[in-house]
């Protein structure tokens, strides 16, 4: 083990501050609690109750007259005599201290008049006297002139002219070198987007940052102060006496001090960096770091007087407030855009039954590819690929579509998919980034847009990667900042342009829109299913009625003209004797017919008990039944293997056979006739009966199952109702199955039917 790995696991629990900083624990190093103060003031801190001295900066001889030493224990009357010490104990009274800094106090000292700032932490309240800076601008022309800059702010079109105009504005009240506008990036790294500076200085507006730069916890207390001023990079820290709280024996908090020290390693970074002296104000956005003004200074010192910097300050809110807005101002047009397409997708999803139809889009409307930009964009259901654009091929996107599945997240969104999903490095000429919205929770099914690779170059200010540096002092393994600031660029590979907020949001709203097609469609399908099922059972009792009571009149008849031909005898003519029997043949074929939708209506009407059958008996009890019709035809029965058993009802599966089989004999014109029988095995198992016969034109498939609908003569190939089809199907139907036509016209017909999706049975269960 080496003696950086030794010292890396003995230091893991202590409290890690610029003494003991080293490469395995920078992030972590507590900046809060610096024990220490800039020089430029003087620190106290006051119990509450009587507001006696606790600590004091061991510069207070210098800045307010008496030494530290002197001050602990003491009232502040000792320091802002009897009158400032009741005014002062009078605003602290009455300000709110838990939010920060408030300036409570400018204070006649021997170093001359100083501000005095006061703030609550942990239990104590911490006063900062700060010497102000010569020739500090008047009030009201700061005033002014900030007046006027909102106002010119709030005027520019562009998030760019206004970021322009704000650096511009904040180095002319604070008089610095150089003013950035600093924005972070998704992977913690910056990006100088705008600057105004000498013109005699290198420029850095353009360059990048790595995240290491600014560690997390510089991040923390940027976003918990509103400014941050260092008035000498150069400066000595002082210290505070005594070093912890003399009531809690624990270092003071001092994340909201304005005089508070800085972290050894900024102080070393800006030193590399040529700086002098800085102001950091935070840029905030929905309550998190979007960004920085960072001020700096590089030819000497520069301390801004405390009216500037208020100055600065509210300019720097403004900023944070009027950028959400300038920025949601750039983006108005495309979200307008995006809802115009939504609306359009919804109508024509609504108007079509396909969803893949609905959303890829056509000629007259906008689809998924418009919806959100991007390179390419997919909808993938169990059923079906469909692709706009260039995208991955399908095999790809089945292999994508499994591995997003197995995240439970509704959308995914990522600018850099083969960091997370390894073999998209095979296709980011077309999907380096991803945006997913999943369609079903219990389903794979997802819309897709992807962007390609976006090929850049990022101009880093230095190498993104710090090396490690030997501290010459102490031997420490210490991760400093860099010594050189030499551009390098780094190519970025496998990245897309990253997906807007917004644009993460209309792939969810687009989600919720198709649910809400699809419920909508579920509702009126299920009333349309309601409706269907009590017009079929009224359309079955009104069957039954008809066809039961059409029977008594239709016998009368026959009766009627069976006794006349008898009566009459040899008085009628040959021609009225023909008629006569027309009358009978047709009252026998109005008799089947109605014997026929008798029988439809109770199929449709009557219980059907289920129970263990076996297929193959059922088929033989048809095929005993129609044998002199197979002998009649000379047909040869096929049967390729036994049928299994099933859950059905014995006496319609009979029915069912028969009709098939029955049809297939019939309707066959081949010298050499054939009927085979069998099954096939599936997810849904299916029946058949296959023919040789005349076949079936495409057109007629369908018709063949309506009730009565002969497509020969009346009296071709053997005659019939027209209605034996129309009973088998049925039959089917109320197994829980379906039946429908295979054909070849001249060659032949298969009738397949299913019964329903539980498992066959070899034997019964």
């Amino acid at each position: 083990m080496s003696a950086t790995q030794h010292r890396s696991e003995t230091i893991t629990s202590e409290t890690i501050t610029a003494k003991n900083v080293d490469l395995s624990n920078c992030d972590r190093e507590q900046i809060h609690i610096p024990g220490a103060i800039q020089p430029h003031g003087a620190l106290l801190t006051v119990a509450e109750s009587g507001l006696v001295v606790l600590q004091a900066s061991v510069n207070c001889a210098a800045v307010l007259g008496v030494a530290h030493d002197r001050l602990i224990g003491q009232p502040l009357g000792c320091v802002f005599g009897e009158a400032g010490a009741r005014q002062l104990g009078d605003r602290l009274a009455h300000e709110n201290l838990g939010d920060g800094p408030v300036h409570v106090l400018r204070a006649a000292l021997p170093a001359g008049d100083c501000d005095v700032f006061a703030h609550r932490s942990a239990g104590v309240l911490i006063l900062e006297v700060e010497l102000p800076p010569h020739g500090t601008t008047p009030l009201l022309d700061l005033y002014s002139q900030l007046r006027a800059t909102i106002s010119r702010l709030q005027s520019t079109r562009t998030l760019q002219s206004f970021f322009d105009l704000a650096v511009s504005q904040i180095r002319h009240f604070t008089g610095f070198e150089r003013v950035m506008a600093y924005k972070f990036l998704e992977d913690g790294s910056g990006h100088v987007i705008a600057e105004s500076k000498l013109a005699t200085l290198e420029p850095y507006l353009g360059l990048h940052y790595p995240a290491s730069d600014i560690p997390q916890p510089a991040r923390r207390m940027f976003a918990l102060s509103p400014l941050r001023h260092l008035p000498n990079v150069d400066y000595a820290p002082v210290a505070l006496a005594p070093e912890m709280q003399p009531a809690t024996g624990e270092p003071v908090d001092m994340s909201h001090s304005i005089l508070r020290s800085v972290s050894i390693m900024y102080q070393v970074y800006l030193q590399n960096m040529g700086v002098k002296a800085t102001m950091v104000m935070p840029l905030m956005k929905e309550g998190q770091l979007w960004g920085l003004i960072s001020c700096v200074h590089h030819s000497s010192p520069r301390h801004v007087a405390y009216e500037a910097r208020m100055a600065s300050e509210f300019l720097a809110h403004m900023l944070s407030l009027m950028m959400a807005a300038k920025e949601d101002a750039e983006s108005f047009a495309y979200r307008l855009r995006m809802k115009a397409i939504l609306d359009g997708m919804m109508q024509s999803l609504d108007a079509r039954a396909d969803l893949h139809m609905g959303l890829a889009g056509g000629n007259s409307s906008a689809g998924i590819d418009a919806y959100i930009e991007s390179g390419g964009a997919a909808v993938v259901t169990e059923e079906q690929v469909t692709c706009v654009g260039a995208t991955p091929t399908d095999p790809e996107l089945r292999a994508l579509v499994t591995w997003l599945a197995s995240s439970t997240e509704l959308v995914q969104a990522t600018d850099r998919l083969p960091e997370l999903y390894p073999p998209a490095a095979g296709f980011t000429a077309v999907a380096a980034g991803l945006l997913a919205v999943r369609l079903s929770k219990r389903r794979p099914e997802f819309v897709i847009w992807f962007r390609p690779e976006q090929a850049k170059t990022v101009v880093w200010a230095g190498n993104p990667v710090k090396p490690e540096e030997r501290d010459e002092t102490d031997g420490m393994l210490r991760l400093r900042p860099r010594g050189s600031f030499a551009l390098w660029q780094e190519s970025v590979a496998g990245r897309s342009r990253p997906w807007a907020s917004f644009e993460v949001a209309a792939a969810a709203d687009l989600r919720w829109a198709i649910v809400e097609v699809i419920l909508a469609r579920a509702e009126q399908t299920e009333l349309l299913n309601r409706e269907l099922t009590e017009t079929n059972a009224e359309l079955d009792s009104f069957a039954y009625v008809a066809s039961h009571d059409l029977k008594e009149p239709l016998r009368g008849i026959s009766h009627m003209v069976t006794f006349l031909k008898r009566s009459s005898g040899d008085k009628l003519d040959q021609q009225e004797q023909g008629q006569l029997a027309t009358i009978v043949k047709l009252t026998r074929r109005m008799d089947e017919l109605i014997d026929s939708l008798l029988h439809f209506s109770r199929l449709g009407r009557a219980e059907l008990p289920m129970s263990d059958c076996d297929v193959e008996v059922v088929l033989n009890e048809a095929l005993l039944a129609l044998r002199p019709r197979i002998e009649e035809a000379n047909a040869l029965i096929r049967r390729p293997r036994p049928l299994p058993w099933v859950t059905g009802n014995a006496i319609r599966l009979r029915e069912l056979l028969t009709n098939l089989i029955s049809n297939a004999a019939k309707f066959n014109d081949k010298p050499e006739r054939w009927v085979e029988i069998g099954w096939v095995e599936g997810d849904v198992p299916a029946f058949y009966v296959r023919d040789n016969g005349i076949g079936i034109a495409e057109r007629d498939r369908d018709a063949i199952f309506d009730i009565f609908r002969r497509l020969h003569g009346r009296d071709s190939f053997g005659g019939g109702t027209g209605a034996g089809l129309t009973i088998a199907r049925k039959a089917a139907e109320r197994h829980g199955g379906r039946m429908w036509a295979e054909s070849v016209e001249g060659e032949g017909t298969t009738l397949w039917f299913t019964l329903d999706a539980a498992p066959i049975r070899s034997e019964p269960s």
